[in-house]
């Protein structure tokens, strides 16, 4: 049998010759210890197995020497999420300036298609946001969730997706331009300077 480490520590588990990763990655994560663990990573004998290919799991361990197991906590895994909201906000305020000047130009189409793309992308950036939320409520962290921005910044970011649609169906280009140059990329700004940091600041006790 090989040797199996979580996190880089060594462990002890009960397995039949003919057990697969599979097999191995559902008795750990039936664990209580880990039961809001998240797989981020399985190297085994040196090489690092792609986990989005199931067939990878269909391995027989007793065919490794080693196998080396990451896990990462949803709590951790949703504090290293913010991260990529802040990159889909650098992201969106690089398109809706590249937007305005498209129709300032009067490069309707080409303005349309970034369009769609941030409002694409703002989709991703709240859902995110709403799986990091459930996340930190499930750590009971509601109290110090009232005590930042994310509330009023949540209601005024859907207010203003919610207006640059009828603006875009009216053709309206001057105030669809304010909404995004303004409004849109203040809020974005709000999350990224304020709520995000101190999001990250929120620690279990």
């Amino acid at each position: 049998m090989p040797q199996i480490s979580i996190n880089q520590k060594q462990i002890e588990i009960t397995l039949n010759s003919n057990a697969t990763l599979n097999d191995v990655v559902n008795k750990i994560l039936d664990d209580k210890e880990f039961e809001k663990n998240i797989l981020t990573d399985i190297v085994a004998d040196g090489k690092n197995l792609d986990l989005t290919n199931a067939s990878e799991f269909d391995h027989v361990i007793t065919q490794f020497d080693n196998i080396e197991i990451t896990l990462k906590s949803d709590l951790e895994l949703a504090y290293h999420a913010l991260d990529s909201c802040s990159y889909y906000i650098d992201v969106v305020i690089d398109k809706i300036q590249k937007i305005v000047v498209l129709y300032s130009d009067n490069q309707i189409a080409m303005a349309n298609a970034n369009f769609s793309e941030v409002l694409e992308i703002m989709d991703l950036f709240i859902q995110l946001m709403i799986k990091i939320n459930r996340t930190l409520r499930s750590y009971s962290i509601d109290q110090a969730l009232k005590n930042t921005q994310l509330q009023k910044l949540e209601i005024h970011l859907l207010s203003i997706l919610k207006a640059l649609i009828p603006a875009k169906e009216k053709n309206d280009i001057i105030m669809l331009c304010d909404l995004l140059e303004y409004e849109l990329v203040d809020n974005l700004k709000q999350w990224k300077i304020n709520a995000i940091p101190e999001l990250k600041k929120i620690r279990t006790n």
